[in-house]
């Protein structure tokens, strides 16, 4: 059924923290560094268990597989299949780059990982595997923001959210927000822009609602509203349709726009400007049936 699977998979912060960088707690308080050692290494324990279970069921199965770490080069076209093994974060870099191909995320350690898009975990992974084989499923759809810069050709995709904001967190984030035909300069900490999925997510706790997964809108939150001079907002958040225009055109030197989380940052430089719109191609994971 699937003839190409790509299996994405994260390296674990135990990892890249204390094992691949020594001396990376040189001078740290070695009490507090003990205790969140050992989550760090109970956590790293359960995600490579989950791993090695996950290719021990594709090998059983017979199903033929590419195995990659986050972060790695990986051409995903040439793959009808996506598996990605570890958390939410995981989940999110495969589907930034998928097109047609079905998700099927897999949360690695349940215990440490938030996992909201991962339908499976190391315990039922090889019956849902199964059920796929079977054709057992139904296709779920969650809508992506298509984040189209003037300067770049190619739009990113977000499946979460974006945060626009200033390189220097302490510096005041200057934009000008345009909906449909109207505008407003605004100062602020920054600006979330969030898809249904990515509601639950920050732009919640800046002020934003929990939308409906299977609605095709997006949501806009600007973070702690600057009133110089008693200025009153009219952009104070709210619900971006379908039909609705929304940009915003950066008034800073130094300003960034970050694409579903820290990995992917994008610079936003004075007069540059960045639309968003409801991406015509949604991410496609899997329902058991």
């Amino acid at each position: 059924m699937f003839k190409n699977v790509l299996l994405l998979y994260k390296k674990s912060a135990y990892k890249i923290y204390f094992l691949d960088r020594k001396g990376f707690t040189k001078g740290a308080n070695k009490k507090v560094i003990g205790e969140q050692l050992k989550k760090f290494k109970k956590a790293h324990e359960e995600h490579y268990q989950t791993l090695k279970t996950v290719t021990q069921v594709l090998i059983e199965e017979k199903i033929g597989f590419s195995e990659f770490f986050r972060g790695q080069r990986v051409n995903y076209d040439a793959y009808d299949l996506i598996i990605t093994v570890g958390g939410d974060g995981t989940f999110l870099e495969a589907a930034r780059h998928a097109r047609s191909q079905i998700i099927i995320g897999v949360n690695s350690a349940p215990g440490f990982s938030t996992g909201s898009f991962c339908a499976a975990n190391r315990r039922n992974f090889r019956p849902l595997i199964r059920k796929i084989l079977k054709q057992r499923y139904s296709v779920r759809f969650l809508e992506r923001l298509r984040v189209k810069f003037d300067s770049i050709k190619t739009p990113f995709e977000a499946l979460n959210d974006i945060l626009i904001c200033h390189e220097n967190p302490a510096m005041m984030c200057r934009y000008i927000l345009k909906i449909g035909r109207r505008s407003e300069e605004q100062r602020s900490s920054g600006l979330w822009v969030a898809t249904p999925a990515g509601s639950s997510g920050a732009v919640l706790s800046a002020g934003g609602k929990l939308l409906d997964r299977s609605h095709k809108l997006f949501q806009y939150v600007p973070r702690e509203l600057y009133p110089r001079h008693s200025k009153i907002y009219n952009f104070k958040g709210g619900i971006i349709r379908p039909h609705r225009s929304f940009k915003v055109v950066s008034l800073m030197r130094g300003g960034l726009v970050y694409v579903d989380g820290a990995h992917v940052k994008v610079p936003f430089e004075y007069g540059e400007s960045v639309s968003v719109t409801i991406s015509p191609s949604p991410v496609r994971t899997v329902k058991v049936k």
